[in-house]
């Protein structure tokens, strides 16, 4: 029997049965942010017209979706991966703020230079998959400063977490404009209209920005050499897809209000029904497909770090299981169960 087997990894209950708020956390904190959302718009809001409830109620419903998403990222973390806890909350709060600040700065930039007025033009919206994308991976590079690490799984955490942030951030700038300025079309009030629009931007938070980001930083880490980042070919079309994505349903959006109202009759249909859908489903189908590699690749390296060593390894009798295990042989190579 061999002494130095099994060696000194975690791989039976990594995962603790009672950790924080359990596996199904992440429906808690939507759901009870959907009631702190409901109750300040409705009693602070419209029974008491306070201001500050609104606001917070607005701050609510957009951050809600994103946290119960990093929650259920961070509890799928387990004690061999080499990225922390913290490292994952740092994506997602000053990660998404870099990402938000120098996109918006990008986009205004084009704005401008285009000859735009105070309104998006069809151009920056169909660019903005370019520069969004662009800002949301340099904040991921920022955020995974001295991550020596640089797997597929990594960068699909970063990148998720870097794109919730961005979304909750965008969700807030989108709930203050549905509440000040509510659209026309239709004829809702300031508070219907934050209760309808932000729940329905909220469920598409999750589809979106985490997917692109997420796919890009993996592409991103899986070029890494050494713990450095390198562009390759891979990475460049992981760019081009998701900015091609991103742009094509932001011109999508666009392109609805600025046609002819029996244009819109036959577009709208196409859009709905077909581009975003299409846009979802592909996406989600690609994401499903690399965090499959980035899973086996993880545990490969765990069974690559398991396996038999060449020479058949040493063979002795078993020893009082009260003592110590033997040191790790030579021939085996790290554990990978270090954090960054």
């Amino acid at each position: 029997m061999r002494t130095n087997w099994p060696p000194p990894i975690w791989l039976v209950g990594e995962k603790p049965v009672d950790r924080w708020i359990g596996r199904f956390g992440g429906l808690w904190i939507a759901a009870v942010g959907a009631v702190f959302f409901v109750f300040l718009i409705l009693v602070g809001g419209l029974l008491l017209d306070n201001g500050a409830a609104v606001t917070v109620g607005l701050l609510v419903g957009a951050v809600t979706v994103a946290a119960s998403f990093v929650y259920t990222m961070a509890y799928r973390l387990v004690p061999r991966d080499t990225m922390s806890l913290s490292r994952l909350l740092l994506a997602f709060g000053l990660g998404g703020l870099i990402a938000v600040a120098l996109g918006s700065t990008l986009d205004s930039s084009v704005l401008k230079l285009t000859g735009g007025g105070s309104a998006p033009t069809l151009t920056v919206l169909a660019l903005a998959g370019i520069t969004e994308e662009l800002a949301k991976i340099i904040a991921v590079m920022a955020v995974s400063y001295k991550l020596r690490d640089k797997s597929m799984r990594n960068g699909l955490f970063l990148g998720g977490a870097v794109g919730l942030g961005f979304a909750a951030l965008e969700d807030l700038a989108y709930a203050v404009n549905f509440y000040q300025h509510p659209p026309e079309q239709l004829h809702l009030t300031p508070i219907l209209s934050a209760l309808v629009l932000v729940p329905v931007r909220g469920l598409l938070t999750p589809l979106l920005h985490p997917l692109y980001t997420a796919l890009l930083g993996a592409a991103l880490f899986a070029a890494s050499k050494n713990g450095r980042f390198r562009v390759r070919p891979p990475v460049i079309a992981a760019y081009l897809a998701v900015s091609f994505a991103h742009g094509l349903w932001d011109a999508s959006a666009g392109l609805l209000q600025i046609v002819p109202p029996r244009l819109q009759l036959v577009l709208a249909p196409l859009v709905v029904l077909v581009i975003y859908p299409g846009i979802i489903v592909g996406s989600g189908l690609i994401w499903i497909k690399v965090a499959r590699r980035a899973r086996h690749a993880f545990h490969s390296r765990v069974l690559w770090w398991l396996a038999a060593p060449p020479g058949g390894g040493p063979i002795s009798l078993p020893q009082d299981p009260a003592f110590p295990p033997p040191a790790v042989p030579s021939w085996a190579p790290p554990a990978p169960h270090t954090r960054a």
